[in-house]
């Protein structure tokens, strides 16, 4: 048996392995904008993330920072516990999640709102904390 080809076709499956985790996960977080339209006195999910590692793991709770205030509705922050659905790495599992609502006003046209999420790690992971996202979303409310 070649045991250097199975080295390298080893370190290659890693590589490979370790890569798409990463992109995964980078896909996890929110974008730096997000453009919604909403119906007048509408409520609508702006975002939804939970926290956990590709191991299973908790990482902890979300946190969240609106940083700056809608004109024409309102911004709500839920924590919830996030059920992994079934058929998706970690089925069934729970973990801490965050939802970011918008609840529309009666007035129609558009906001602007900035607000920060950040996804800290319990002690126990070996994952480092991603540090916090800043995201404007553009609300049209019509």
């Amino acid at each position: 048996m070649d045991t250097t080809g199975m080295t390298l076709r080893t370190m290659a499956f890693i590589a490979c392995a370790l890569s798409a985790s990463a992109v995964q996960a980078q896909a996890a977080y929110p974008p730096t904008t997000i453009e919604v339209s909403v119906a007048v006195g509408q409520k609508i999910a702006i975002w939804v993330q939970p926290n956990y590692s590709v191991l299973c793991r908790s990482l902890g709770q979300p946190t969240f920072q609106l940083d700056s205030t809608p004109t024409l509705g309102e911004v709500l922050p839920e924590w919830v516990d996030y059920t992994v659905p079934d058929g998706r790495r970690c089925e069934t599992m729970r973990f801490p999640g965050l939802i970011v609502w918008y609840q529309a006003g009666q007035a129609p046209g558009t906001d602007v709102v900035v607000w920060t999420v950040g996804f800290p790690r319990e002690l126990t992971s070996r994952v480092p904390s991603s540090g916090e996202h800043r995201v404007t979303t553009t609300i049209v409310v019509r």
